[in-house]
Parts: C-alpha cells; sequence; structure tokens
C-alpha cells in the first residue's frame, strides 16, 4: 500500500479510475458534418450509429437515405440536429440533410453557412421561404430560412448538403 493512504481510500481511488476508464471507452463518436469529403464509406461511417434507418431512393439499388433518429452523433458547426438524412450513393456519403425545430437554431446555422460559405439567393420555393444556396466544384449546399413570424405557425427552416454528381442524378429522377 501507499503510504498516507487507507485501504478504504485505494478502494474509492481505483472505483474512481475503472468509472473514468469505462467512460472513456463507451464514448460515442462525434462527427462533424462540415469536415466530411461527401466521399465517405458510408458503412464505415454509420458503424456502431444508434436509431438509423436505411430507406430506398427512388427504387434504386445505389441511391439510400440513411435517417438517424435522436441524433446524438452528427453535428454541424455547434449545431446539433434532432434528426439527420444520410444520403448515400454508390455505397458512398454523398450529402445530408435535416431541418431546424427552432428559429435560434435557424439563426445559429445561418451565421455558420454565412462565416463559411458565400451564399447566394436561390429560386424562392414557397412564399415564406428564403431560399440561399452555394456551389462550388464539388458541393451544393441549398439553405431554406423561414421568416420568425412563418416558423412560429409550423413552417421549419432546412438544410441540404450534397456532392454534385448525386444532386445532378437526384434532379433527373425527380423530373421522370
Amino acid at each position: 500500500m501507499l503510504k498516507g493512504y487507507r485501504a478504504k481510500d485505494m478502494k474509492m481511488i481505483l472505483v474512481i479510475i475503472a468509472m473514468a476508464l469505462s467512460l472513456g471507452c463507451s464514448a460515442q463518436k462525434k462527427i462533424d458534418l462540415g469536415k466530411l469529403g461527401l466521399k465517405e464509406d458510408i458503412d464505415s461511417l454509420i458503424q456502431g450509429v444508434p436509431n438509423i434507418h436505411k430507406g430506398a431512393l427512388f427504387d434504386r439499388t445505389d441511391m439510400y437515405s440513411y435517417g438517424v433518429s435522436g441524433n446524438t452523433v452528427f453535428y454541424l458547426g455547434d449545431f446539433l440536429p434532432a434528426h439527420v438524412e444520410l444520403l448515400c450513393y454508390k455505397g458512398k456519403l454523398a450529402g445530408y440533410a435535416f431541418k431546424m425545430k427552432t428559429f435560434a437554431d435557424e439563426q445559429k446555422l445561418e451565421q455558420y453557412l454565412k462565416a463559411n460559405y458565400k451564399l447566394v439567393p436561390a429560386e424562392q420555393k414557397a412564399r415564406d421561404v428564403i431560399s440561399t444556396m452555394y456551389s462550388d466544384s464539388n458541393i451544393l449546399i441549398e439553405f431554406d430560412a423561414i421568416e420568425k413570424a412563418s416558423f412560429e405557425k409550423g413552417m421549419r427552416g432546412y438544410l441540404n448538403v450534397r456532392r454534385l454528381d448525386f444532386a445532378a442524378e437526384y434532379e433527373r429522377l425527380m423530373k421522370q
């Protein structure tokens, strides 16, 4: 025994160390969507993620959406959406999408997007929706903000981030 410590103290120290190690080993992974390259292997990305549901898109065998309910894994900046859709194309992550539950969340996300991307006005989808977008050689970002009064009536803002090849194929299928 170490000098100056009683057996009871040593037991308590060992219990605290064991608890700290078990918490560290079982910590759930956290993934910042903004740092993904949208080419990650989808099976590796979702491994161990709880409450995930797979759904086919357009009855295609190479296009899927993985819905993560009660999301605690995927975040963007400092925003953690309650539900996120991970979009998969040919076995790789091709994008993600989610709604904002509160107007404050929408504002927080809008500030993040404006700080990181040059958003430009997009085609307006509805009367109370302020649509903006960003596009470069890799991604297409569509952000639909809702005015506060409409948010209070139940409308929700929406973010859709997609790889360009997936976005083009998705739009082609939507027009059929």
